[in-house]
């Protein structure tokens, strides 16, 4: 963390030179990257990013600067370069150093122990791993990519309020994409597994994940185009849900850029429908008892049984609307400015199984995975238009496999056709943030095929 004569030193520079209100944004994080190829170390890298941003009320216009060396702050100079950004800017909208929250959740985003795990038994796990894709059937090819990330960062914001606040978290991850083969037919497949703990990945899960999702698309054709029930696999439309997020942000709302504006408290929903923002949740990658502003975080519905109940605001927004932030307010990194995110954002489960989502639907498509997620959607309108595969629903049943194939709809229309959800409410991080969604069914999708 850093030095508190450093931080002295700078608020004492921040008060000379006339600054109001100042604050200290402090991020660090250490990450160890390993891949393998046909038994050996293709990659192995240790790295270390950090720094620190600083922010001050100047004549009441925020300044702004950031920078990496942390071991060697120049006071005035840093303060200075924040001075000469304030008088640049012309917006004339209220700005602010947060004081704190009168109570901050404790959570638990750091483990220990995963710091104590030797790298070369990481090594060995990408090593094992790949030994055993490979030997899980003779179509399974070889690997196409592969990589084990383990991160340990560090945060803190101290400002001229007394807010003083810092936490510490660690994740690790590691993932395998293979290639299969049979009579010319080729198929790819991606399995991973997210943890607090190196020790508590699973190689068996990335192994049945990628292998056997590839395996089954073998074959796959397209299929007569059609409009129908469509249901999608839980961490596939957690990614297709992470694209339009943002839609939520109250900067966005305000800005006219989501067409949820002027919709609090109206349906934009099915009942089966209610989305949480949860930033205590165990394990959550997102997880945390503070936002980039230093308010206190909790736990939100944005919509609730169909019925759109908040946006997400930080102080600016909120200020803006005369509301409560909600404490949402984030930042890329260090070096990033204030914007609006959520923190672990999911689709509540329902209690149906996945035969119970299957069986009402006479003909339909089971899709497992959606390509072009950026390119075909347009956040603004809700239209979208993306290749994908899957299978064939046929009288309840899973059946054949088909692919190149094409799902287009609106996301709008789209919230009020789900009609049923299931009960594997899973996270991914293969999109914008740590989303999760439980296994849905649409009542109706355009499919394109031949």
């Amino acid at each position: 963390m850093l030095n508190r004569d450093k931080i002295d030193a700078v608020f004492d520079a921040g008060k000379r030179l006339g600054v109001t209100d100042q604050e200290l944004y402090y991020q660090t994080a250490k990450s160890v990257s390993i891949s393998v190829y046909n038994g050996e170390i293709e990659k192995y890298s240790l790295s270390e990013d950090g720094g620190l941003s600083y922010r001050a009320i100047v004549n009441g216009k925020m300044g702004y600067t950031y920078t990496e060396r942390t071991g060697d702050i120049d006071a005035d100079t840093l303060v200075s370069e924040a001075i000469g950004n304030a008088k640049i800017i012309e917006a004339d909208d209220d700005v602010f150093i947060f004081s704190g929250s009168e109570q901050y959740q404790a959570v638990n985003t750091y483990n220990p122990e995963a710091e104590k795990c030797d790298v070369r038994d990481k090594i060995q796990f990408m090593l094992d791993l790949e030994r055993a894709l490979l030997a899980y059937d003779p179509r399974v090819k070889r690997l196409s990519s592969n990589n084990l990330t383990d991160v340990t960062a560090s945060r803190a914001i101290i400002n001229s309020k007394g807010l003083d606040l810092n936490e510490k978290s660690n994740y690790c991850l590691a993932y395998a994409m293979v290639v299969v083969e049979a009579d010319g037919d080729t198929r790819t497949g991606m399995g991973y597994d997210i943890a607090d703990d190196f020790e508590a990945l699973s190689a068996e899960k990335i192994v049945k994940m990628a292998v056997e999702e590839a395996l089954t698309m073998l074959g796959a054709k397209p299929i007569k185009s059609m409009q129908c029930p469509v249901v999608i696999k839980n961490d596939v439309f957690a990614q297709f849900f992470s694209a339009f997020t943002d839609l939520f942000s109250a900067e966005r709302v305000q800005k006219n850029l989501s067409k949820l504006k002027g919709k609090l408290e109206t349906k934009i929903a099915s009942e089966t429908v209610t989305v949480y923002d949860d930033p205590h949740l165990p394990k959550g990658l997102g997880t945390t008892s503070f936002d980039a502003e230093g308010v206190a975080t909790y736990k939100k519905a944005l919509i609730e049984q169909g019925t759109l109940k908040t946006f997400l605001h930080n102080l600016k927004t909120s200020n803006k609307d005369g509301v409560a932030t909600t404490g949402n307010a984030a930042k890329g990194s260090y070096k990033g400015t204030i914007g609006i995110a959520p923190f672990n954002i999911y689709i509540e489960p329902g209690d149906k199984s996945f035969d119970d989502l299957l069986q009402p639907i006479e003909k339909g498509v089971y899709i497992v995975s959606l390509q072009g997620l950026h390119a075909g959607i347009n956040t603004i309108s809700g239209d979208f238009s993306l290749q994908c595969y899957g299978y064939v629903i046929e009288s309840g049943k899973i059946g054949r496999p088909t692919s190149q194939i094409t799902v287009s709809g609106n996301f709008f229309e789209l919230l009020n056709h789900m009609d049923s959800i299931g009960n594997d409410l899973t996270f991914t991080i293969l999109g914008s943030g740590y989303t999760g969604s439980p296994t849905v069914k649409i009542s109706g999708l355009t499919i394109s095929g031949i």
